[in-house]
């Protein structure tokens, strides 16, 4: 069964290649027309050696015998050339394309796809895929062709001498055929096997580096390493696993083409050929043996390039589950409004509800703050808000309109979000704050980083605007990374702005700076702060409260205060570091 459903998976993917070369179909008829010619004149080598071989003693045709010869070898060499020329006229622009689809598949996937995905196995994949597309395409449409087309020429020339000879080649063939495919098919499983460690010790890899810092601070570079080894036992027990699967190969093609050939050649020594036949059949059948041999590697590597090019064209495959809907919605002339109606969450895979039927509405141009301690629901809100996910059951509105009828992209361009932990590209400032608005004019990118508080710092740098952030930002510090992602989300112009504890990593002096920052660009907008700090929020026009995936209190501060429930709990503890058994039971 097993075998069965490799196969075709084989077939699928190959299937699937072969449907996206198609696309370039007057390309690939010239550069096989080529091919074509190019292998035909190179297999008739032999016939016109013997033919010179026999005219020899008459001299006649010898000059025309000759120039035909001369020309198989000299324009032979220069076809070849063409042929891969006009090949590459057609891969090039193929693997860009399969490239960029497969990228664009991968950023249109679900936010859960992209938490559960591991980027170095990803990337892995990517690699060995981008590889697999040049492998295949070499193998299956030039040197297969190529294959083909000499047995197809091979065959009609010894038939022409001895159609026993031609009989023998045939059925050599067929055996082979039966023995590549019987061979590779246990290759497959095995490559299969290698590809997962692979991509496990590359998924190691990529961690530690991702958390080098982690590693520096706990001095645990030799925890890493053996790690890595620990991974690498698995990856050298499959490699030797499939190294020993060629290694059968190899012996048993060799094993079974030797002997064929030797076969014909001893009918041709024991027959009453002339040397020019004897010569044409030794010239073909040696140089068919090394074509077995080809046929053998060209089908093995496209066996072990499909097994890569399953895993990166799968992505192809992958459901999107937050779909966009068919007639989408697009709210002109937005206001700001936002209504939670009954709105219930369960993660994938999770069997507790995040959030149960919570009902909440911000009005337009209001200013929001989501407490309650860690895992509550006020990240998740605002996850649904951005249909990362979509609700389990209730609506989110936004001016009235349910954002499930909406486009995903028109949605979140309605929206600023300035994270918690802001990543950065590997880039410019420059480029890192105009991501939301690459068309932004200098004057309105200044304008942004003085609203954020940052234009000083940036314009006081060596490089100013083109300094580089490096990796996720690691030459800024977590402030500066801050108040960038401020100006970013400012720069964009939303009328919707999400704060998600912007400042919860940051010191006092940092905080106060960013403080400032928030309410200079939150002026006439709807906005949403979820908050560790409390400082941060006092003056928001309504705080909700959040425990065990609902709504327990709402109002301003004083308010919130004066009813001592979980809301001035939590602001006592801050404030005045006390914590009381009844506040634990509240919360």
């Amino acid at each position: 069964m097993a075998l069965s459903s490799n196969k075709m998976e084989f077939v699928k993917y190959i299937w699937k290649f072969i449907s996206l070369v198609s696309k370039y179909r007057l390309r690939m008829a010239v550069f096989m027309v080529v091919i074509i010619f190019g292998v035909t004149l190179e297999t008739s080598r032999s016939y016109w050696l013997k033919m010179i071989i026999d005219s020899l003693e008459t001299r006649e045709n010898l000059g025309l015998y000759f120039g035909i010869f001369s020309f198989s070898i000299i324009g032979g060499n220069l076809i070849s050339a063409l042929s891969y020329h006009l090949a590459d006229k057609v891969l090039i622009p193929l693997a860009r394309e399969i490239r960029e689809k497969v990228f664009q598949k991968m950023m249109e996937l679900d936010f859960a796809y992209h938490v559960e995905k591991n980027t170095g196995s990803l990337i892995s994949a990517f690699r060995r895929g981008d590889g697999a597309v040049f492998n295949i395409f070499h193998n299956v449409f030039r040197e297969l062709l190529a294959v083909m087309i000499s047995l197809g020429v091979s065959l009609y020339l010894l038939y022409w001498v001895s159609p026993l000879m031609a009989l023998i080649l045939v059925g050599l063939f067929l055996i082979n055929m039966v023995i590549i495919w019987w061979l590779i098919k246990r290759n497959l499983g095995t490559r299969r096997e290698f590809n997962k460690a692979e991509d496990r010790v590359s998924g190691v890899i990529a961690d530690s580096m991702i958390n080098y810092e982690t590693v520096k601070f706990f001095a645990a570079e030799k925890r890493e390493r053996q790690r890595l080894g620990k991974s690498f036992d698995n990856w050298v027990k499959t490699l030797w696993n499939f190294g020993l699967t060629f290694r059968i190969m190899d012996i048993t093609i060799g094993t079974v083409s030797g002997a064929g050939t030797l076969l014909i050649m001893w009918l041709a020594l024991s027959g009453s050929f002339g040397v020019g036949d004897l010569v044409m059949v030794t010239g073909l059948i040696t140089g068919f043996y090394w074509q077995f041999f080809n046929l053998f590697f060209r089908i093995r590597d496209i066996a072990k390039s499909t097994t890569d090019l399953e895993k990166y064209l799968e992505i192809l495959d992958m459901e999107t589950k937050v779909k966009d809907p068919k007639r989408p919605m697009k709210i002109e002339g937005l206001n700001g409004e936002i209504e939670f109606d009954k709105v219930s969450f369960l993660y994938p895979k999770n069997k507790q509800m995040v959030l149960r039927e919570v009902s909440l509405k911000i009005k337009d141009g209001e200013s929001v703050a989501f407490v309650g301690r860690s895992g509550a629901g006020k990240t998740t809100l605002i996850k649904l808000l951005l249909r990362f996910y979509n609700v389990s059951s209730g609506q989110i509105k936004i001016d009235g309109v349910d954002i499930k009828k909406m486009r995903k992209s028109d949605l979140r361009s309605l929206m600023g979000v300035v994270p918690q932990e802001p990543v950065m590209f590997n880039n410019s400032i420059e480029f890192n704050l105009t991501y939301g608005k690459e068309n932004a004019k200098r004057a309105e990118i200044r304008e942004a980083a003085r609203k954020a508080n940052i234009l000083e710092f940036i314009e006081g740098l060596p490089k100013k605007w083109k300094t580089e952030v490096g990796e996720r930002g690691i030459k800024l510090s977590g402030g500066q990374k801050q108040r960038l992602a401020i100006a970013r989300a400012m720069l964009a112009d939303p009328k919707i702005l999400i704060f998600d504890e912007a400042t919860s990593n940051l010191d006092s002096e940092s905080e106060k700076m960013i403080q400032k920052a928030l309410w200079e660009v939150a002026k006439k907008r709807t906005v949403i702060i979820i908050a560790h700090r409390f400082s941060t929020i006092r003056n928001v026009d309504k705080i909700v409260v959040l425990s065990n995936g609902g709504v327990v209190e709402t109002g301003k501060h004083e308010e919130l205060i004066k009813n001592d429930g979980i809301y001035a709990k939590l602001w006592t503890l801050q404030s005045k570091g006390k914590y009381t058994d009844k506040a634990e039971k509240l919360i």
